[in-house]
């Protein structure tokens, strides 16, 4: 009946029984056959829909494919896309959507104006009917490894992790070398460490080491160590070989490693001896080897730009760490996660996602991954702190395209900063010495604080 009301193409219309699911609870469509509505579904998830669910607003673009919020979607590019109206229900993630006929302009004022209107009016009915709908326990295809291994640094329960897990269970109790390879941001590292964490060496260091982070100079003496005198200025150090000895070595941006170093350590994996940067003495070290990347070494290794022969070496038990465009339905269990993380790390209040946050997360494009996504989620925690807000909303996240410019993370941490310390000072009566102890800061800094941030005691009897 809308579809014909308003004159468009295509209308859809989902409800989702909470955030976390990936399928709605149920869908209704006009002009679409069921195959049709699913792919709509699919493809509209992180697009349009997302940016209506994410802001609470009716979203209607005349032309989405000139339209600068999103012309450069995949899902717009993919449907070609004109006119499109969105309109949010309820708080449960419903959404109606509507597709205008091609050249045939946009919706009309009054067609938005009565869109929105059934938006308003459905909200409080779906919300009844999802509170009655039975509720079945969210499926875990992971729970089979979790039950055998200890994995709750990897969060999620997507049947993408389910390979994952299980060339975990097969590497962790050997002492073969692991190559993890997946794009940026994936998790590689916590990975790395699922793996010694399982094995037999889990009570032995972990000791990390990123090979992007030095020079060609420097990287094989961060390794090896050095003797005294090997180059001017050089005194003794134990390098990462001898740390990690009776445990896991996780060299990270493996790609980065130098060739001349290349071959240094595929003699020590080989032999587990080395040389300390200008020692004539040989040593020896146990060290299990976990190496990752998030470049193609096979085809580096066909340029001469990474030894073959170490790719062979490296490369006895291979994991790749799915995107998370490969595990969307992990994004509100990482949400959840991340927050309470980044609380601690910035030891504030941990506040809870709302339901549009985690729509708002699930329809971000993250090519940085889980790495971006946490950086999203701490200017956003920020935000929020700074606005007192009992839980971290969607507007948190992202700002509207008619929104002033969002203040810059750096900007947002000073006004916390300052709206913590007032805070603290009003409530001791300005005793310096107590705030300091509860915020553990020093007197002398905070004093300094007081000062950069221009604040004054309202009893002081100084003008």
């Amino acid at each position: 009946m809308v579809a014909s009301i308003t004159r468009a193409r295509r209308s859809y219309l989902a409800v989702y029984a909470s955030e976390e699911d990936e399928a709605p609870m149920w869908q209704l469509s006009e002009g679409l056959t069921s195959e049709e509505a699913n792919a709509v579904q699919a493809l509209t998830s992180r697009g349009i829909v997302a940016a209506a669910l994410a802001s609470g607003q009716t979203i209607h673009t005349p032309f989405a494919l000139l339209d600068e919020r999103f012309k450069d979607r995949p899902s717009v590019q993919s449907r070609r896309l004109e006119a499109v109206l969105c309109v949010p229900v309820g708080k449960l993630g419903g959404v109606l959507y509507l597709e205008g006929a091609p050249d045939a302009g946009p919706f009309q004022p009054e067609d938005v104006e009565l869109v929105t209107e059934m938006g308003d009016a459905l909200g409080p009915l779906l919300h009844e009917l999802a509170k009655h709908a039975p509720r079945a326990m969210p499926n875990d295809p992971t729970s089979v490894w979790r039950s055998q291994l200890a994995l709750d640094r990897v969060v999620g329960r997507s049947p993408a992790l389910v390979e994952v897990f299980s060339q975990v269970a097969l590497a962790a109790p050997n002492q073969v070398p692991v190559l993890i390879t997946g794009e940026t941001g994936t998790g590689k590292t916590q990975l790395a460490r699922v793996i010694h964490e399982n094995g037999p060496r889990r009570n032995g260091p972990f000791v990390e080491l990123n090979c992007a982070n030095f020079n060609e100079n420097l990287i094989e003496a961060e390794l090896f160590g050095t003797v005294a005198g090997a180059f001017t200025g050089a005194t003794k150090r134990r390098g990462q070989v001898e740390a990690a000895a009776g445990g896991t070595l996780f060299l990270d941006e493996i790609a980065e490693l130098p060739i001349a170093v290349q071959a240094r350590l595929l003699h020590f994996l080989q032999s587990q001896r080395y040389f300390a940067v200008g020692s004539t003495t040989e040593q020896t070290a146990n060290v299990r080897f976990i190496a990752a990347t998030h470049q193609p070494l096979d085809k580096l290794k066909s340029t001469g730009k990474f030894r073959e022969d170490l790719y062979f070496r490296l490369n006895v038990i291979s994991i790749r760490m799915p995107s998370l465009r490969e595990r969307n339905g992990d994004v509100p269990d990482l949400v959840g996660e991340l927050l309470a993380v980044i609380a601690k790390e910035l030891n504030v209040t941990p506040l809870r996602p709302s339901h549009g946050l985690l729509r708002a997360c699930r329809g971000l494009e993250l090519p940085g991954n889980v790495r971006e996504l946490k950086a999203k989620l701490t200017l956003a925690l920020l935000r929020a702190q700074h606005e007192r807000a009992t839980q971290v909303e969607a507007g948190h996240l992202m700002s509207s395209p008619t929104d002033p410019p969002a203040q810059t993370f750096q900007a947002l941490t000073r006004a916390f900063q300052r709206d913590l310390l007032l805070r603290e000072l009003e409530a001791t009566h300005w005793n310096v010495s107590e705030v300091a102890r509860r915020i553990d800061l020093s007197r002398a800094h905070l004093y300094n604080l007081i000062r950069e941030f221009k604040l004054q005691n309202p009893n002081s009897k100084e003008t």
